[in-house]
């Protein structure tokens, strides 16, 4: 199966999750490739997702942050996966929530909603950590894992019935690592 095949395998979530889950695979850390190169790529992604307002300018530091971010964003999904969530990635999170000036605002359907009070890359960062905290707030954040592989860490919905989905697919992540599993095993065993 070829790595495109491959990659159109990998479940996706829908609503906030997905927008999650699209923010934090913009970086395919075992082939490639990174969506995020310069100011220019994030400035796309982010108007493509209508985050932010394409006449805002981007810097290089913006671009740094929002890499933070993601990274920090993984790790939260790590834990659903059973994997630690590290202070720093705490404290990422915080600060991005805390310079967008995320506040608490009713929307025309009188539905409650965190709202950045800041615009630019900075709004955009926190309209990301606001979806996140509706999405952990929905049944299904559970469900958004990371893959098993140590070197994929593909963030995958899984659809299982009993939530025990480990790899982003089987065909190449779980084969792998079974196989892996497999050579350690026969060699501690010669």
């Amino acid at each position: 199966m070829d790595i495109l095949q491959s990659m159109a395998d990998r479940q996706t979530a829908s609503g906030d999750l997905g927008l999650i889950q699209a923010f934090v695979n913009t970086v395919d850390l075992q082939d490639g490739p990174e969506e995020l190169t310069d100011p220019n790529t994030l400035k796309g992604w982010l108007v493509a997702k209508g985050l932010m307002d394409g006449s805002q300018e981007v810097e290089a530091s913006d671009l740094r942050h929002a890499i933070a971010l993601r990274e920090a964003i993984r790790s939260v999904i790590g834990a659903n996966s059973s994997l630690p969530v590290y202070p720093v990635d705490i404290a990422t999170l915080n600060g991005a929530a805390t310079a967008s000036g995320l506040r608490m605002r009713f929307g025309a359907d009188a539905r409650p909603r965190l709202e950045p009070a800041v615009s630019g890359v900075v709004g955009a960062m926190g309209r990301i950590v606001a979806t996140l905290y509706s999405a952990m707030e929905d049944e299904t954040w559970t469900r958004l894992k990371l893959c098993g592989s140590q070197t994929c860490r593909w963030a995958f919905y899984d659809r299982s019935k009993n939530h025990s989905s480990r790899w982003c697919t089987m065909a190449s992540c779980g084969n792998r690592e079974k196989a892996r599993r497999f050579r350690a095993h026969s060699a501690g065993r010669a």
